[in-house]
C-alpha cells in the first residue's frame, strides 16, 4: 500500500470542502457520494482509491482515473 502524503490529503480535504459548498451539501455527504461511486465502479473495474478522482458540480459529476486525459 502506498502511503499518501499529508499535502495530498490536505488538498483532497480542501477540494471536498469547496465542492460541497458549491453543490450545497455537507462535506460528509460529499465524501459518502464519492465513496459510493468508487465502491460501485470498483465492482466492475480494477481501480484503486489513489487512481480515482471525482468532481461534483451543480450540473454534473466527473470521474477521472489516473492516466486519463480530458
Amino acid at each position: 500500500m502506498i502511503k499518501r502524503s499529508s499535502v495530498r490529503i490536505a488538498k483532497e480535504r480542501l477540494e471536498a470542502l469547496v465542492t460541497s459548498d458549491r453543490v450545497h451539501c455537507k462535506p460528509k455527504e460529499y465524501d459518502l457520494i464519492c465513496h459510493e461511486l468508487y465502491r460501485t465502479l470498483s465492482k466492475y473495474m480494477e481501480i484503486t482509491k489513489e487512481d480515482f478522482q471525482v468532481c461534483i458540480t451543480r450540473s454534473a459529476i466527473h470521474i477521472q482515473l489516473t492516466g486519463e486525459e480530458h
